[in-house]
């Protein structure tokens, strides 16, 4: 029985939904954070955001991802170096905020994930911790690194036994089927006001799975991300494009490799339009809404051969963007001075 249980947890990391067992998002662009400890902190705002990912709709037990992440600057002085007013005028449909460059920062942020298949589940909890410094007039250079907590494991209410009371099963189960890990990412992002880019591991570790006691020859391997994306603006408009991409690579599987281009406006709205090689068609849009929130939904129309099977992917993403209050009091005061 334990073998069994092996052979299935090694099948599902070397060809299922983890055949890359890092989970994938398709608005990366949103939040580099979840897979660059090096990408957080790019503005003076606490930016929060949830994502989760549901794919071929309408069948059993088939892959979804969910996340949350949080990220900020901080300074052991003064709260107002590091966050900025925001928003100060209450607008619903308010305008994103632009990357602080020039002056060094330290940043911190945390990120929650679990990504399941079927009764196969995977749990992480890491922190972060980046710095900032000036690489050059215009840019910023930031060296990141998180390290946390995973535990993989089987949940027993999605499991289906042709004898309910098969014993070896239920030994298995008390003498607890989690394997708990501890594991590091690290990260390397530039940036400016108009562009970004990284590169980023995670699994630095490449932990071996044992199951109960069973070693089973399979590793989780280390993970390689590369992004980048820039904004032209078009003169006399409102209007930017936003072309980007994203490579993962992870050892012996099929390179990952997304490339898009979104059309932002007035840095409120945008649509996006991307393609993920031999795989899929993305099609999202979002907004800010609400003074101080984001959304996001994409959908990924299948291209690959298994196109019947995996349709209806959906992709969905909340941010909460919060900055300093407008300060009326030392408003006052400095017109008082003038």
């Amino acid at each position: 029985m334990k073998i069994l249980l092996s052979i299935c947890i090694v099948l599902m990391f070397s060809i299922g939904g983890w055949a890359q067992q890092e989970a994938q998002f398709s608005q990366y662009y949103n939040n580099p954070y979840f897979f660059n400890p090096a990408a957080g902190g790019l503005t003076k705002t606490i930016n929060i955001d949830v994502g989760y990912r549901r794919q071929w709709l309408g069948l059993e037990g088939t892959p979804q991802s969910f996340y949350v992440t949080g990220h900020s600057e901080i300074s052991l002085n003064d709260r107002d170096k590091v966050l900025n007013e925001f928003n100060v005028d209450r607008e619903n449909i308010f305008k994103s905020p632009k990357k602080s460059i020039g002056i060094t920062k330290h940043v911190v942020g945390g990120r929650m994930m679990s990504d399941q298949i079927g009764p196969f589940q995977k749990t992480s909890v890491m922190g972060s911790y980046a710095y900032h410094l000036r690489f050059s007039k215009k840019t910023m250079l930031s060296l990141g690194m998180s390290a946390g907590w995973s535990s993989l494991g089987i949940r027993s209410d999605r499991v289906v036994l042709l004898d309910q009371d098969d014993a070896e099963y239920n030994k298995f189960l008390a003498n607890n089927s989690n394997q708990n890990l501890f594991d590091i990412n690290a990260g390397i992002a530039l940036y400016g006001e108009r562009f970004q880019a990284g590169v980023s591991s995670t699994q630095l570790l490449k932990n071996e799975l044992v199951i109960d006691e069973v070693v089973t020859q399979s590793q989780l391997g280390r993970h390689w991300f590369a992004y980048g994306m820039y904004k032209f603006p078009i003169p006399t408009t409102d209007l930017a494009i936003e072309p980007h991409f994203m490579a993962q690579i992870v050892g012996k599987a099929p390179v990952s490799f997304n490339l898009g281009a979104r059309v932002i406006y007035q840095r409120r709205f945008w649509a996006n339009i991307a393609y993920r090689f031999n795989d899929a068609l993305n099609f999202a849009a979002g907004m800010n809404v609400g003074q101080r929130f984001r959304i996001g939904y994409a959908y990924d129309s299948p291209m690959g051969a298994v196109q019947q099977a995996t349709n209806y992917v959906h992709e969905l993403q909340l941010g909460m963007v919060i900055g300093n209050n407008r300060n009326i009091e030392k408003e006052l005061q400095d017109e008082e001075k003038m």
